[in-house]
């Protein structure tokens, strides 16, 4: 089956959402509260998702795949919210459907991301994994990205410590 790359629309963020919530719910049991989980809602910011998916641009890119024209997943891009290197970007999401799991399209997603960084002209990419994310990790790694060394321990998403490492890669023109 086809696979089509490209950038998101207005009209993609509800399956945005519900994506980001079942590949949540899937991937991060053993890392968040299941009440947490439990109650994701797809809906939530979709308003405020169509607004910034009017007017994509590099500080703020969210491109998706679509398999047999269904959305089957998405990754995010853009301005860093942490401090690193100028010129960087922060791949802040990387969100697959389960059920699309083991496919390659992480990686087509992971490539594509660095791919759009050159294009934006940005010189390295960071993003924060969960630490025990092995299979995020793996593909990251996979991709060309190395940990940078950076750590955080962070309870303010989920009521309960979320450890993370950063993983950074410098892009070559």
């Amino acid at each position: 089956m086809p696979q089509v790359i490209r950038p998101a629309l207005p009209a993609d963020a509800a399956a945005i959402g519900q994506i980001r919530v079942a590949a949540w719910q899937a991937a991060y049991t053993p890392f968040m509260p299941a009440d947490y989980l439990a109650v994701l809602n797809p809906a939530a910011n979709i308003e405020s998702l169509r607004l910034k998916l009017e007017n994509l641009s590099p500080h703020f890119y969210l491109a998706l795949i679509e398999e047999a024209q269904e959305v089957a997943g998405f990754y995010l891009l853009g301005t860093p919210r942490f401090e690193c290197p100028s010129h960087s970007a922060e791949l802040w999401a990387l969100n697959i459907a389960p059920h699309a799991w083991r496919k390659g399209i992480g990686k087509r997603l992971v490539m594509d991301a660095i791919a759009s960084a050159r294009r934006f002209s940005y010189q390295n990419i960071v993003l924060w994994c969960i630490a025990g994310n092995l299979g995020a990790r793996q593909l990251y790694e996979q991709c060309g990205f190395r940990v940078n060394g950076q750590q955080k321990t962070d309870s303010q998403l989920t009521g309960h410590p979320l450890h993370e490492v950063c993983y950074a890669l410098t892009l070559h023109f």
